[in-house]
């Protein structure tokens, strides 16, 4: 399913070496779920609380930002690149355009497929828990569980689906560009989940939790995606997007003045 050099497999491999017995495996997600419960316990009321109380101008930065962590602005416009892109490369085109089309198509399906899949699975996690919301903070406390809740968004705390976006998002764009401005798309997935403390709607394990779910799915993705050469690939077990360069031949015609002849 991966690649043997790709991030996937040799973090699998480490694990397996320094694990040799079957169990122990079992026990890293086992030991990831005690952290987040001790972070819950520890941290989640303060923080949020905390949080919650920023003065009036920062909490207004973050009501604007936590909207980014949507899927919708980002799934509904790559669905219909997919299917405009791959409609196009079936009309007559010129070199240029069909490469443009090939390229719209396929970075639109790289990048619905990391945000919609890790969407999937948050929203399954969220109606498998059931955690309450900061609304019911004073009423139930921090841990209040009502599991296989499958409408009441009050109850689909855990993990933030937001964070999952936003990190999910992030590994995408930093793919995409080849690790170009990493620090500042990463930094930018982490402040949209902050944003869901601070706006009232998420306590930090639930964030934490989103980040985690959010960027082992894109990793997963991308590491299939680059295994079969879709898009990408491996180069010295570091991923190569490549797709970005069907705009090339398009965008130096464009350059010299050529219009398109439905333009003319």
């Amino acid at each position: 399913m991966f690649a043997e050099n790709s991030l996937t497999m040799r973090v699998w491999r480490n694990l397996r070496a320094r694990n040799s017995k079957r169990r122990l495996l079992v026990l890293w997600p086992v030991a990831g779920l005690l952290a987040l419960l001790l972070i819950a316990i520890l941290f989640d009321r303060s923080v949020s609380l905390t949080l919650q109380n920023w003065p009036a101008y920062e909490l207004a930065i973050f009501a604007f930002i936590t909207d980014f962590g949507t899927s919708g602005w980002i799934l509904y416009p790559t669905l219909l690149g997919m299917i405009g892109g791959y409609g196009l490369t079936h009309l007559p085109l010129t070199y240029s355009w069909h490469w443009a089309a090939r390229a719209l198509a396929a970075i639109s399906f790289y990048v619905f497929a990391s945000v919609g899949i890790s969407g999937l699975v948050t929203v399954f996690l969220k109606r498998l828990i059931g955690r309450g919301r900061p609304l019911y903070i004073e009423d139930h406390g921090i841990l209040y569980f009502n599991p296989l809740q499958l409408l009441d968004w009050r109850l689909h705390s855990f993990p933030s689906g937001h964070a999952t976006t936003a990190m999910a998002f992030s590994v995408v764009l930093v793919t995409i560009l080849n690790g170009r401005y990493r620090i500042a798309l990463f930094g930018m997935g982490l402040a949209i989940g902050l944003s869901r403390i601070v706006v009232g709607d998420h306590y930090l394990s639930d964030v934490i939790g989103g980040t985690t779910v959010g960027t082992l799915s894109a990793i997963l993705i991308r590491d299939f995606f680059a295994t079969r050469n879709w898009s990408m690939r491996l180069e010295q077990g570091q991923v190569r997007f490549r797709m970005l360069a069907g705009f090339r031949p398009l965008w130096r015609r464009l350059r010299r003045g050529h219009i398109p002849a439905a333009l003319k």
